[in-house]
C-alpha cells in the first residue's frame, strides 16, 4: 500500500485520505488479491489433483501440505533479515514471477506423465518459499507506503482480501473443477501470479526505504535481534503463541491436510459441493471485517482479539458434527463462523504488530513472528494426515478443535492484550 504519487506518507498523515483514493494502495491491493486468491486456489487444487489423479492417501495429503509450508519454517527468519536490507517492491514481484513459474511445472508434468506426490511435494515446496518471501514483505510494505494512522484501515482492506482467499479461494477451485480440469486452472493461477507482479510494477514510491544495517552486523546478529524483541514483548509474545497454535490446527496445518479427505470421502460430497459450500460460508469473511471496528470499540481490542481466536475450535466442533444428509449446511456454517473469526482476529492483530513495532524492525518482526506461527504449519499438516490415517478423519476433527478453543489462552493471561482497549500510540 502507499500514498499516492504526488504525496508521501508524511504528507498523507497531515492530510489524511481514504486509502481507497492512492493509486499505490490501488496496485498494492490489486496485487496482494490476485496472489492471495491465486495461492489458496492452487494449495485447493493441488490435493483434489493427488486424491482424483494419484489416488493419494489422507497420509501423503498431509505430507504435500507439510512440503508447502515447511519453508517458513527453514528461511522464515532470514528471510526477515534480508528484507530489511531488500527492495520489497522487487522481492514481491520476483517472488510472483518465481510461483507463476512453479506451477506451470504441474500441467507440464501431467501432459508428460511424469506427475507424482513427490513432483507435487517439491512443487509445493518451491511454491511455499516463494510465499515466505511475498508475505513478510507485503506486510513490511504496508507502514512504508501508507502513514501510520491508516495501516489498521489499509490492513483491514487487505486482509479481507487474504481472508476471502482463504476461504473463498478452495470453494472457486471447487467450482472450477466442475467445469476444467484442475490442470487447466493451474495454468491460470500462474498467469494469476504474472498479473500480480504487473499491478506490483505500477507502484511508485518515493526511495524513503529503512536505511541499511551497518555492513558489520551479520545476520544472526539481526536475526537474534528480531527474535528478541518479539519474545521480549508481552503482546507480541502472546499473539505469536495464541496464532501459532491455531495454525498447527488449522487450515493450512492439520485441518487442511484432513479437510479434502473428509468432505469428498466421509460426508460424500464432489468438489463442486464442496466449493458451493464454502463459497457461501465465506461471507463470514465480509461480516468480520464490517464489523471489527464497531466490535473493538464496543468490547475493547483485547476482548475481541480473544473471543476471535476461540471462533475457529467452535467451528470445527460444528464441522466434526457433519453427516452426508446434512453436510452442506454443515460446512457453510463452519466456514462462516471461522471465516468471520479469522478476519477479526487478523485485522487486529496485524494492525497491533505493526502499531508496538519500530520500522526498521517491521520486517524482522513479521518474519520473527511468522518463523512462529507458520513453523507449526508443517508440524500440524504431517500430524493431521498421519492421524486421520490411523484414527480417522473425524475424531482428529475433535482433536483439532479442542487444541483449537485452547489456542486463546495465551492472549487471555495475558494482562496487556486483556486490558487493551484501542490501538496504542503507534511508534515512529
Amino acid at each position: 500500500m502507499t500514498v499516492d504519487s504526488e504525496a508521501t506518507p508524511a504528507t498523507a498523515a497531515a492530510r489524511p485520505t481514504s486509502v481507497w483514493r492512492q493509486r499505490n494502495f490501488q496496485a498494492l491491493w490489486a496485487a496482494h488479491t490476485v496472489s492471495q486468491f491465486g495461492t489458496q486456489i492452487t494449495f485447493f487444487v493441488i490435493p483434489v489433483l493427488a486424491l482424483t489423479t494419484l489416488s493419494a492417501s489422507t497420509g501423503q495429503l498431509g505430507l504435500i501440505s507439510a512440503f508447502e509450508t515447511l519453508p517458513f519454517l527453514l528461511v522464515g527468519l532470514p528471510a526477515g533479515a534480508l528484507l530489511d536490507r531488500w527492495d520489497r517492491r522487487r522481492v514481491m514481484v520476483t517472488a510472483d514471477i518465481g510461483r507463476a513459474v512453479a506451477i506451470a511445472l504441474l500441467p507440464i508434468g501431467h501432459l508428460t506423465g511424469l506427475l507424482s506426490v513427490p513432483v507435487l511435494c517439491g512443487v509445493g515446496f518451491a511454491i511455499g518459499l516463494c510465499t515466505v518471501f511475498f508475505d513478510i514483505a507485503d506486510q513490511a510494505f504496508l507502514p512504508t507506503v501508507v502513514s501510520r494512522e491508516q495501516t489498521p484501515d489499509g490492513n483491514s482492506r487487505l486482509e479481507f482480501s487474504r481472508s476471502a482467499a482463504e476461504l473463498a479461494g478452495p470453494s472457486l477451485g471447487g467450482l472450477l473443477l466442475q467445469a476444467i480440469t484442475a490442470p487447466l486452472i493451474l495454468v491460470t493461477n500462474s498467469v494469476s501470479y504474472l498479473v500480480s507482479a504487473l499491478f506490483l510494477g505500477f507502484i511508485r514510491l518515493p526511495r524513503v526505504e529503512v536505511p541499511p544495517p551497518r555492513e558489520k552486523t551479520r545476520m544472526r546478529t539481526q536475526i537474534a535481534e528480531g527474535l528478541r524483541f518479539v519474545f521480549r514483548h508481552r503482546t507480541l509474545r502472546s499473539l505469536a503463541l495464541a496464532t501459532g497454535i491455531s495454525n498447527l490446527v488449522g487450515l493450512s496445518g492439520a485441518l487442511g491436510a484432513v479437510l479434502t479427505a473428509y468432505a469428498l470421502r466421509d460426508l460424500e460430497l464432489s468438489p463442486g459441493e464442496l466449493g458451493l459450500a464454502l463459497t457461501v460460508g465465506n461471507c463470514g469473511a465480509l461480516l468480520g471485517a464490517t464489523l471489527t471496528g464497531r466490535l473493538i470499540r464496543r468490547m475493547g481490542l483485547g476482548r475481541v482479539l480473544i473471543v476471535a481466536k476461540s471462533m475457529s475450535g467452535i467451528a470445527v466442533i460444528i464441522l466434526a458434527t457433519a453427516a452426508p444428509a446434512r453436510a452442506v449446511p454443515t460446512l457453510i456454517v463452519t466456514t462462516g463462523v471461522m471465516a468471520c473469526g479469522i478476519t477479526v482476529y487478523n485485522i487486529g492483530q496485524v494492525s497491533l504488530r505493526q502499531a508496538i513495532t519500530p520500522t526498521g524492525m517491521q520486517a524482522r518482526m513479521n518474519a520473527s513472528i511468522r518463523f512462529a506461527i507458520w513453523g507449526t504449519l508443517p508440524i500440524g499438516a504431517l500430524a493431521g494426515g498421519y492421524l486421520g490415517s490411523v484414527i480417522g478423519t473425524r475424531p482428529t476433527l475433535w482433536l483439532i478443535a479442542g487444541i483449537g478453543l485452547l489456542s486463546c489462552l495465551p492472549l487471555m493471561f495475558t494482562k496487556d492484550v486483556r486490558a487493551l482497549r484501542t490501538f496504542p500510540s503507534q511508534l515512529p
